[in-house]
């Protein structure tokens, strides 16, 4: 083989090695932005974000000096004892082959004994120093100062989306004063202690820009805490592979300073209020009753386990609650679907135009509310300063055919099924209801 066939081999071979090196450093540049949602390179947000950016940071320069120490070794080695054109044993044209097959090995040694120690002992210290540093990191995201009469949150995960049941007085043994879904509101500057479970399958709760991931399992409750320095929304996902929409199972947790989540949360208190034959949105009542109100509940409203009594938050509680499995009547709690800025787990918005975290209270705010939340709300937040526009089509699109619109297996219950009995005007009359729950 001639020496201009072999240059042209390894041109080649350089060429085809270079493309996944290039790859590879697109997608970690691309994986740098500090302005995408789930950005975990940030420590800003909360301490517990901080922490775990500070042990990252610890953890990669270790891991540098020790690449770079390898590679600088294996690279060294490569050039230093390559094998030239001229010495190359398996070129037949080349003239100085009856040389090198005569030429005798070098001398082969069974090993450095004490080498071998070092770079045993050495990686094992150092696997050490990082493990010492994760565990007390883990260990300080377990643990709670929060109170015990402070606000505590149960978080629960079901296919395909998250619900969040708010204990104000952090009594835990008795029914929550509150629930929502997908979208997890707290006071800025508190740390909120979080009970993480499920109904059905493993998720995992996330939300990068505030703390580390935790699972949710089945039977069981996992300790875990957040906590936000500043007010903002902060994006989050399941981490678990759980089915179909597990890619569409996203959260939200908005951050609001101390007083507007007081006023935020009196609000979400408050019961939905019956509408009577001549509001004009009785229409959309009743058919919410009759088509939605067997897995949905509207505090106040509903009868959602048809036991001839109508839905409170102690639903939720106790041994007579039906939210505790994957039967009919566990779906979004919608008593305040209004004040919510997505839905279908987060993956749709319910506004066309951009909720902003200093909007956000004045979202749930109504003529009927706006004099009940008490102090906490200023004289500039009027019922009608901040009117967003809904998404009436996306709406429309989401009741009469969700499975088309996010994967799911409603006839196992998994999942919103379709409505293609309802007409076109039904669906709006549902819309227009479900947009006076704020």
């Amino acid at each position: 083989m001639s020496n201009k066939n072999l240059g042209s081999k390894k041109k080649r071979a350089m060429f085809w090695l270079a493309i996944p090196g290039v790859a590879s450093l697109v997608i970690f540049l691309s994986s740098c932005n500090h302005n995408r949602p789930l950005n975990t390179l940030t420590s800003d947000a909360s301490p517990d974000a901080k922490k775990i950016n500070d042990l990252f940071f610890v953890v990669l320069g270790i891991a540098t000096v020790v690449g770079v120490l390898v590679l600088g070794a294996i690279v060294y080695m490569i050039w230093r004892f390559r094998n030239r054109e001229k010495n190359n044993p398996y070129d037949p044209d080349n003239p100085n082959l009856a040389l090198l097959e005569a030429e005798a090995l070098p001398e082969q040694t069974h090993g450095n004994l004490r080498l071998e120690i070092a770079w045993t002992i050495i990686p094992a210290l150092i696997l050490l120093v990082v493990a010492i540093f994760t565990l007390f990191a883990i260990f300080e995201q377990h643990r709670s100062t929060a109170a015990d009469d402070q606000l505590k949150v149960d978080v629960v995960g079901q296919q395909w989306w998250w619900e969040f049941q708010y204990h104000i007085d952090g009594d835990r043994s008795t029914p929550p004063d509150f629930v929502s879904a997908n979208e997890l509101v707290i006071p800025t500057g508190q740390q909120i202690p979080l009970e993480v479970s499920a109904r059905d399958v493993i998720h995992a709760f996330w939300i990068p820009r505030l703390n580390g991931k935790i699972d949710a399992v089945p039977g069981r409750e996992h300790a875990w805490r957040i906590e936000a320095s500043k007010p903002g929304t902060y994006k989050g996902q399941c981490t678990e592979f759980c089915g179909l929409s597990h890619g569409f199972m996203k959260m939200e947790v908005r951050a609001l300073e101390t007083s507007d989540w007081a006023s935020w949360a009196r609000n979400q208190m408050r019961s939905a209020a019956v509408l009577s034959a001549d509001d004009p949105n009785y229409e959309g009542q009743e058919l919410f009753i009759t088509n939605c109100a067997r897995c949905h509940s509207i505090s106040g409203v509903t009868d959602t386990n048809a036991d001839n009594e109508v839905d409170t938050w102690e639903i939720y509680d106790g041994d007579g609650k039906i939210h505790d499995q994957l039967i009919s009547g566990s779906a979004p709690n919608l008593t305040h679907f209004a004040s919510r800025t997505t839905y279908a787990g987060s993956i749709f918005d319910t506004y066309l135009s951009e909720v902003r975290i200093e909007d956000y209270l004045r979202l749930s705010l109504t003529e009927a509310s706006a004099t009940s939340v008490g102090e906490g709300v200023g004289d500039e937040v009027a019922p009608n300063i901040f009117e967003p526009t809904p998404d009436i089509r996306g709406l429309r699109r989401w009741i009469f055919n969700a499975p088309a619109e996010k994967p799911a297996a409603a006839s196992e219950s998994r999942g919103m099924p379709a409505f293609p009995n309802l007409t076109t005007d039904q669906v709006n009359s549902v819309i227009d209801y479900l947009l006076t729950l704020k």
